[in-house]
């Protein structure tokens, strides 16, 4: 698919790009760009859509703004992923798949009458295994291996023809030692910090595929829903359409610090996600006119955890690297280590966990219809509006446990004044292992946020069948993707809450098959301008181990993405 790319680091920052816009998941507050949807049911979270696609009946990929039908956070396209429906007809398939690292895969498919013509049932399972790519050298483990498996169970009855209901119950599940990623970049701040404590990281060569990691490294993710479907079409040629649904994932890491020091041995971000979600649809026609209109609910609790268990060699890592940088550039834990233990006993710290919550909750609402126009046989022009409503309320805390001190942590300790200046540490007077730990890594820390908001979207688009297999349009739409809260520790450069991204598009196209349908040639130009666009900018929150990650979230004034596809 032209200008679609797919990005999976890790379940929870899974990410979709089409035509060059998307967004990651990094902040659990930032929404995706592209909207995702599995058997008309969208899903609030792009990790929501990690699993092997399985028993398929298609995968459509719209790109560019859907202002109307596929409203939610459509600004850059929608991915509909749409499984295969159970019929009368008995079907078995199996397939089974071998590889090298280990690879093996098994799928397969049992589909037919449960029940006459009135009942019929579909289930669909999968297995897969891989060895790891990427070898840890301080244990000969390998990692970013696969361990997953799935099952689909679907009824559909169908007791009268113009009447239908299919029940959809899935279940997925992988437990994988993921994910390690080999060494891109140092800063010069973590060289100095490095030697300090004599120690050699893996050389910067990412096709290596190599790590040195001594804690443990696993990835869980599971993911049960239930949907159900009812289309009903009336005598007057009026269908309704129901889709009910729920999903709950629940992603849980396992992280390391990188290395085979004892720094912060233990990190990740768990994420539980639940929705609940109901669509109501209306079709029908009259004359040269096809009419739709519907309303849409979504309801989502998002509870994200992060914790960061600290380790014995945090602290001499960190002001031993200030002490060589600043002040005695050839120091190192062998010959000035006496000067941080005179401050913090690095072991003192040993299993002191910080945790950074964040919770969330999410109501939208939507009113959506459409008008499609045959003005003539080979003409059509058709007309959506959408508006949705959204309110957003979430919780953000950070605090620390205990720290396991072994003397009086209430008596300060008196230093050289020039020490303190290169430590970072202005008062002797408070200089606690407490303040210690708020220099390197943040105190504690606590707020609420709420947002509400309402906004319109919607698209024009014109048809013309030059030839029946030759057919030209034109498109604007307006995509709409929801603002949002900055669900973690916010720097002084950011807000508490983000707002809105639109996207406003114009393309022109032309879409065509030949031989007989064995050959098809589409092309097109478009020009689509992003207002507010929704950006990842690093935590600037002022501390001696500043976030490397990018996880707070502002607008960016505008955005143009240009561009043909043939």
């Amino acid at each position: 698919v032209p200008g679609l790319v797919v990005s999976v680091p890790n379940p929870r920052l899974t990410s979709y790009t089409i035509r060059g816009l998307g967004s990651s998941s990094a902040n659990d507050g930032l929404e995706s760009s592209v909207g995702l949807f599995l058997d008309g049911v969208y899903l609030g979270r792009q990790g929501l859509s990690v699993f092997d696609l399985v028993d398929l009946d298609r995968v459509e990929v719209l790109r560019g703004p859907q202002g109307t039908l596929f409203g939610k956070n459509t600004t850059a396209g929608a991915f509909n992923i749409v499984t295969k429906a159970p019929t009368p007809e008995f079907e078995a398939r199996a397939e089974a798949t071998r590889g090298n690292y280990g690879a093996r895969q098994y799928r397969g498919s049992l589909n037919g009458a449960l029940l006459g013509e009135t009942l019929s049932g579909r289930l669909t399972g999968y297995l897969t295994r891989r060895d790891g790519l990427i070898e840890n050298r301080y244990d000969g483990r390998d990692f970013n291996d696969q361990r997953k498996g799935g099952v689909r169970g679907q009824l559909l009855w169908a007791p009268v023809e113009n009447f239908s209901s299919r029940l959809i119950y899935e279940y997925a599940d992988a437990h994988e030692d993921c994910c390690a990623f080999a060494l891109t970049s140092l800063r010069e701040a973590t060289r100095q910090r490095d030697a300090y404590m004599e120690y050699q990281r893996e050389a910067i060569d990412p096709y290596a595929r190599v790590v040195q990691e001594d804690s443990q490294i696993a990835s869980v993710v599971r993911q049960k829903a239930l949907s159900n479907e009812i289309n009903w079409t009336l005598d007057n040629g009026l269908t309704l359409t129901s889709i009910s649904a729920w999903r709950d994932w629940r992603f849980t890491p396992f992280n390391d610090d990188a290395t085979t020091m004892r720094l912060i041995p233990l990190t990740g971000v768990i994420n539980e996600h639940q929705q609940l979600s109901q669509e109501l649809r209306a079709t029908f026609k009259a004359g040269d006119f096809d009419f739709l209109g519907g309303l849409y609910y979504l309801r989502q609790d998002l509870d994200s955890r992060e914790r960061n268990v600290l380790g014995r060699d945090l602290i001499p890592w960190v002001f031993g690297g200030l002490i060589r940088q600043n002040l005695l550039p050839g120091a190192t834990r062998s010959n000035s280590g006496f000067l941080i233990d005179l401050i913090a006993p690095g072991a003192n710290v040993e299993g002191t966990t910080i945790r950074s919550t964040a919770e969330q909750t999410t109501d939208s609402a939507a009113l959506f219809g459409s008008v499609d126009w045959h003005l003539t046989p080979l003409f059509d022009a058709s007309l959506g509006l959408r508006y949705t409503h959204e309110n957003k309320e979430a919780t953000v805390s950070r605090s620390r446990s205990a720290l396991n001190t072994g003397g009086d942590p209430s008596q300060p300790l008196e230093l050289p004044g020039a020490l303190l200046d290169v430590l970072g540490l202005q008062d002797p007077r408070n200089l606690l292992l407490d303040v210690v730990l708020d220099q390197i890594a943040g105190g504690d820390y606590a707020r609420a946020s709420q947002r509400s908001e309402g906004e319109l979207s919607g698209q024009l688009a014109l048809g013309y069948q030059w030839r029946p297999n030759l057919r030209g349009y034109l498109t604007l739409a307006r995509g709409y993707k929801g603002g949002g809260i900055n669900l973690g520790v916010i720097g002084p450069s950011v807000g508490e809450t983000f707002e809105p991204e639109t996207a406003t598009s114009v393309e022109l196209g032309v879409k065509s098959t030949f031989l007989r349908r064995r050959l098809g040639l589409n092309a097109a130009v478009y020009h689509t301008a992003v207002r507010d666009y929704q950006a990842l900018t690093f935590d600037n929150e002022q501390t001696l181990i500043p976030n490397p990650r990018q996880v707070n979230v502002l607008n960016v004034g505008k955005v143009r993405l240009q561009g043909a596809e043939l």
